[in-house]
């Protein structure tokens, strides 16, 4: 698969990139299945992955996808501190496509000190450079990407290297149900009307814990692509704070479109939770929409949920007259940044 390296990408690109998804977990799996990951020397007890944007999208597809079955705790850091407990004991995958983040390099620089396990993942930059210098283990992905358009590097990455340290077990019946939920998807018109129905509405986004990614993609992915603010909540938690909030303002709330995601693998209680919270819901939003996963396993379930909300992102996009891959007000934070 040919990728440009140009930093314009446009709406046609954005498109061929989003068709191009299942030839990049393909592609992802090949790299990761080759690269050599030297055992720890201690018992790995926890799991920490560093990272920001589409690096740290990527650990929440992962987070959901092994939590059952996982052997150790795996947290996600999205600052440019690590938390008190990281140690020689510890996993610490530093994540950054561009391998510049500089959250993640302050990150990575405090960690060094307590000499945990480290694996960088990256295209390039300052990072890889480092784990070069450092002799840590690191893995080199393809760039020319937007870096939310490179997430299946990223997740494959992490699975395939907490697999060859023997954290969690076999999963290629798992890739092969996602890699057939993207081959086969076809929900375009559904994503169309989604788009349809967001447009000059404020979208907020609900999952269970099982499907939580998915709706982070989504929130960002309308952000990033839509230039459209959406944001997301979790059920149980939202039933116990937020819930109560829908009533007022009223006239916002007129205006807001509630997406409720469905997955197979969502607790039976969960699930109730969710009829219920519609029905409140109903009365005050401009309308509430049910997104049914699909796919036979969870991996299957979140792939098909990323996949749709890409779709729905670029047809909002051309809906509010965007150009999906310009990312200026990010690329004005930076230059900011830098000065200061």
């Amino acid at each position: 698969m040919r990728v440009a390296t140009n930093t314009s990408f446009g709406k046609i690109h954005m498109k061929a990139l989003i068709e191009a998804f299942p030839s990049q977990i393909r592609q992802a799996c090949e790299i990761g299945s080759k690269a050599k990951i030297n055992p720890h020397s201690e018992e790995i007890k926890n799991i920490l992955v560093i990272g920001l944007g589409g690096s740290a999208f990527g650990a929440e597809v992962v987070r959901n996808y092994i939590e059952p079955f996982c052997k150790v705790p795996y947290s996600i850091c999205r600052d440019y501190q690590i938390p008190g407990w990281v140690s020689s004991s510890t996993l610490l995958i530093a994540s950054s496509y561009s391998g510049n983040t500089e959250e993640t390099l302050s990150a990575l620089h405090q960690a060094m000190s307590r000499n945990p396990k480290v694996v960088v993942v990256s295209s390039g930059g300052r990072m890889l450079e480092i784990a070069r210098e450092k002799g840590f283990d690191h893995i080199e992905v393809p760039g020319g990407y937007p870096p939310r358009s490179a997430a299946g590097f990223s997740i494959f990455q992490q699975i395939h290297i907490l697999h060859k340290l023997g954290l969690i077990g076999d999963f290629q019946s798992d890739l092969e149900d996602a890699l057939h939920v993207l081959d086969q998807f076809e929900d375009h018109e559904d994503a169309r009307l989604i788009a349809d129905q967001i447009h000059r509405r404020i979208p907020l986004l609900y999952s269970t814990p099982s499907t939580e990614s998915a709706a982070i993609r989504w929130m960002q992915q309308i952000e990033e692509n839509g230039k459209h603010i959406a944001f997301h909540s979790v059920i149980p938690e939202m039933n116990h704070n937020e819930l109560v909030g829908w009533k007022n303002p009223e006239a916002l709330l007129e205006d807001c479109v509630a997406l409720m995601f469905k997955s197979k693998f969502d607790h039976v209680r969960n699930t109730i939770r969710m009829e219920i919270s519609r029905e409140i819901m109903g009365e005050y939003a401009d309308s509430v929409i049910e997104v049914h996963a699909e796919g036979k396993t969870r991996l299957g379930e979140l792939f098909y949920l990323l996949h749709l909300g890409d779709w729905v992102s670029l047809y909002l996009a051309e809906k509010n007259g965007e150009d999906p891959d310009p990312v200026k007000v990010i690329d004005f934070l930076k230059g900011e940044l830098a000065k200061r």
